[in-house]
């Protein structure tokens, strides 16, 4: 098993080295996310309700573009050579845009959840201590919930599942690599703390602004997934594929086919898979860049035999 100093090392090598495509991963994120911001704060401030579930209600539609930031961050978390950042972000969002869409919507409530009733039990401890235990709870609750989302979207964008396999298998990862989670909520805190650090020191509202919207248009949510992805991305591959073998092969899978992934791909090729019908037809094939099932894949691969037929 790797040494978390040897890890680390890894870490901050893969982040100094793709940092302009973080940079450049995050921009193209924020162009739409501002978008959404703008509208929904021009709809909050012109109704006049000033309602923090309008002010947050960018978060659904913001992210299904997530998606993009997840597969490229995913790709340099797991040392992919020469990834590429434009066409991959794209046909993620393409791709994963209802799933992820879906994905806002659940995070959206159990945000406004936790924060309601964080908020609620703290308010009520000042006057009876006894309040203390359900905030506790509450605070519990929040951060169980925080570390299955820590899975959701990298398990959406690289494996074949649907939605209720998609947030069993988070929950149960969250659950039982407990210090991966640990050590992306540090990795978070930490970039939380340099943030906070900047931002007291500021001398005005008007670098304040500055500052935010390049911290929030070029850095925050590209290097926040790249540290969520770098620790939960590898030993997620392994319970996915239920053993180290498995793994072991899809790694060297994933590697010869790296490049083609970078591509779009006018018409699927199916010649370089192990399409036996008497192989486990549940056994996941890495194709065009998602994990697919053998059934799955025979059942393309005969549809398009019978259209070239036709």
């Amino acid at each position: 098993m790797e040494s978390t100093k040897l890890r680390l090392v890894r870490f901050f090598s893969g982040l100094l080295r793709n940092l302009h495509k973080l940079l450049l991963t995050n921009l193209l994120f924020a162009m739409p996310a501002a978008v959404f911001v703008l509208l929904f704060y021009f709809i909050n401030t012109a109704t006049g309700l000033n309602s923090s579930f309008i002010t947050f209600l960018p978060i659904i539609f913001v992210f299904p573009f997530f998606a993009g930031v997840t597969i490229v961050t995913r790709n340099i978390a797991r040392d992919d050579e020469d990834v590429d950042v434009v066409k991959p972000f794209i046909r993620a969002v393409k791709e994963n845009f209802v799933y992820f869409l879906v994905h806002g919507v659940v995070f959206y409530l159990a945000f406004f959840f936790c924060y309601s009733s964080i908020n609620l039990y703290w308010r009520m401890a000042q006057a009876n201590g006894v309040f203390y235990v359900p905030f506790g709870i509450a605070v519990i609750i929040a951060i169980l919930m925080l570390f299955v989302f820590y899975n959701i979207p990298v398990m959406t964008v690289t494996f074949d599942l649907g939605l209720k396999d998609i947030y069993r298998n988070s929950a149960l990862i969250s659950f039982g690599e407990v210090k991966n989670n640990l050590f992306v909520t540090l990795g978070l805190v930490l970039l939380f703390l340099v943030y906070a650090t900047i931002f007291m020191t500021v001398p005005n509202l008007t670098a304040l602004i500055v500052i935010t919207i390049i911290f929030g248009g070029l850095i925050t949510p590209s290097v926040a997934s790249y540290i969520i992805n770098f620790y939960v991305y590898q030993d997620m591959e392994s319970v996915i594929m239920n053993s180290d073998e498995k793994a072991a092969r899809l790694q060297r899978e994933i590697d010869s086919k790296k490049k083609k992934e970078q591509q779009e791909e006018e018409e699927p090729d199916f010649s370089n898979l192990d399409l036996d019908e008497n192989k486990d037809p549940d056994e996941y094939l890495f194709f065009n860049g998602k994990m697919l099932r053998r059934k799955v894949l025979i059942e393309m691969k005969k549809e398009k035999d019978e259209q070239e037929k036709a």
